[in-house]
């Protein structure tokens, strides 16, 4: 893997329902559940027609139980993975910035065995 697409970040397995809501012009908003997490990005599960094409940027929405606010961050689809319809499709987003209360919470959801 080349050295500028390392992960940083440790991934946490992590279940969470998550509200994607897609930009631009054919924005249309949908739900997926997370398989892992971490302050860099998350990895989710969508149904087949409701995944966002890569190189989009989507708008994510999730709450942790460490803070009462959702958290909402902007990311970019690195990658979708190839499925069969009626399955599951696996989608890599990276975040563009998480607000540092985010950041806060997310840590402190990360150390509980929430």
């Amino acid at each position: 893997m080349a050295e500028q697409f390392r992960r940083t970040d440790p991934r946490y397995d992590r279940r969470l329902e998550v509200e994607i809501v897609g930009q631009g012009d054919n924005a249309k908003t949908s739900t997926g559940h997370s398989r892992n997490l971490s302050l860099g990005g998350m990895f989710l599960e969508v149904e087949v027609a409701e995944a966002p094409p890569m190189q989009s940027t989507v708008l994510l929405r999730f709450s942790v139980p460490t803070q009462r606010e959702p958290i909402e961050v902007t990311g970019e689809v690195r990658w979708v993975d190839k499925a069969v319809p009626g399955q599951l499709v696996g989608v890599g987003i990276r975040f563009q910035g998480l607000r540092a209360r985010d950041v806060w919470a997310l840590n402190r959801f990360f150390a509980s065995e929430i």
